[in-house]
């Protein structure tokens, strides 16, 4: 049986709604899901910015840490320079103080070989004296004639001694004559300590016995009831002087910085 044309065209619009509809749902089904992979992706993509911020701020603190480190070792390098420095300084320093303590000790060695005719060695105040003391009667300064000789003498051994010395430029001698006094009743024992020094110095001068000022200073002095190795028996022994002769070194300060408790040795002549 042959269809009509009308139901021909009825059956096309039938199946042309069906073909829309299938494209419609279609199309809507493609829509959800590129809407869905659009929101994963759109995660995704968040994700991966707030790590590569995350990342971002751990690179800026390692950089921050990495210069940190930097001036650090700046630093460090500069004070190891400077170490260097004071310690080539110090090394320098104490080149110079053992060359001027070997002066030294060449020096107390050389005053240790005073004439043995005049002087004997006191280990305990590490200083020499004359083997003849010299004693001055109560409230006196004036050194009796029978005395003069052994004084000049030995002040004669002493500007041999002084003068056989290698000259230095850096090392001078510092002579001082100590009157000493009694502890007694007198009233001018300072004074009279001092004019006993002044004797002896007056002796010598006398007798042409003078020391080169450009290296030994002279300086007179008296400690009058005071003083360092007196006879704490007797006193009238105290009634003298003593001569003592001192180098002066001009790093010698710091040997004794070096070395603390060390002291300079000097050379104590006691009539």
């Amino acid at each position: 049986m042959m269809r009509s044309s009308q139901d021909s065209g009825r059956l096309f619009w039938v199946s042309y709604a069906d073909l829309m509809t299938a494209l419609f749902i279609i199309a809507l089904a493609l829509f959800v899901l590129s809407y869905k992979m659009f929101k994963v992706r759109e995660t995704d993509l968040a994700a991966t910015e707030q790590e590569l911020r995350v990342r971002s701020l751990e690179l800026d603190k390692q950089s921050l840490a990495l210069e940190e480190l930097q001036r650090r070792l700046s630093d460090e390098e500069m004070y190891a320079s400077s170490l260097i420095e004071q310690l080539q300084d110090e090394r320098a320093r104490l080149l110079v103080m053992e060359d001027e303590y070997k002066k030294l000790q060449e020096i107390q060695q050389a005053i240790e070989r005073l004439d043995p005719r005049y002087f004997r060695y006191q280990p305990a105040y590490k200083r020499h004296v004359l083997r003849t003391q010299v004693q001055f009667p109560k409230g006196q300064s004036t050194i009796s004639p029978s005395y003069h000789e052994l004084l000049v003498d030995a002040g004669r051994a002493l500007k041999r001694l002084v003068d056989g010395l290698q000259p230095d430029d850096n090392i001078k001698y510092l002579m001082v004559i100590e009157g000493m006094a009694s502890r007694d009743a007198y009233t001018r024992n300072y004074e009279l300590s001092y004019e006993r020094a002044l004797s002896l110095y007056r002796l010598w001068e006398k007798e042409g016995i003078a020391f080169d000022p450009n290296r030994v200073e002279v300086m007179i002095a008296g400690s009058g009831e005071q003083g360092v190795g007196r006879d704490p028996i007797d006193e009238s022994r105290n009634q003298r002087f003593l001569i003592q002769i001192i180098p002066k070194i001009g790093e010698l300060k710091g040997v004794n910085e070096l070395m603390p408790g060390a002291e300079a040795d000097s050379t104590v002549l006691q009539p």
